[in-house]
């Protein structure tokens, strides 16, 4: 009798935990209401087809005389796509050319250099558009994470070695 009663617990409990599953996913991030939401496409990149520049903008590099040290042509990466793909994939950048990663808010940023070909100095950029830290000559391949030293809105990738060319310090202000 004890074994009937335990079985049919047994099965009265799974059909409980069962009826109570939901197959359909939650949707994630913040709710819109019932507004129909845009399905994220991404494009397919790789090696062989990798994504072309695309000039957004221009970017300077001033120094604490108000002296332009350095101007790039800026590709933006505004969406979570562009800043999950960010350089990866591309063989080669011209030295006059960047990706500048923008942000909603100042917070502590990390990046890596998974599937990217190009050597980089990465840095990072607070809210008043001042340099608080750089990562220079980031090794190409490699899924270290490489952690802003403060937090940091925005988050410039450029050539590697440009940094130590054109003086690009902690302190050098950045005008986009």
């Amino acid at each position: 009798m004890k074994f009937k009663t335990l079985a049919y617990i047994i099965i009265i409990a799974s059909a409980i935990v069962v009826s109570g599953c939901d197959k359909t996913p939650k949707p994630k991030g913040p709710s819109n209401g019932n507004k129909p939401t845009k399905e994220l496409k991404i494009k397919k990149y790789d090696f062989d087809n990798p994504p072309e520049f695309r000039k957004d903008g221009e970017l300077q590099f001033i120094n604490a005389n108000d002296s332009v040290i350095f101007s790039i042509n800026m590709e933006l990466a505004t969406t979570e796509e562009e800043h999950a793909r960010g350089l990866m994939y591309r063989k080669q950048m011209d030295e006059n050319k960047g990706m500048l990663f923008l942000f909603q808010d100042e917070d502590w940023r990390s990046f890596w250099m998974h599937n990217t070909l190009i050597p980089l100095d990465i840095i990072y950029v607070n809210a008043k558009r001042q340099v608080v830290s750089i990562c220079k000559n980031a090794n190409t391949m490699d899924d270290t994470s490489l952690p802003s030293e403060a937090p940091a809105m925005y988050v410039i990738e450029i050539n590697a070695g440009l940094c130590d060319k054109y003086g690009i310090e902690k302190g050098t202000t950045v005008n986009f």
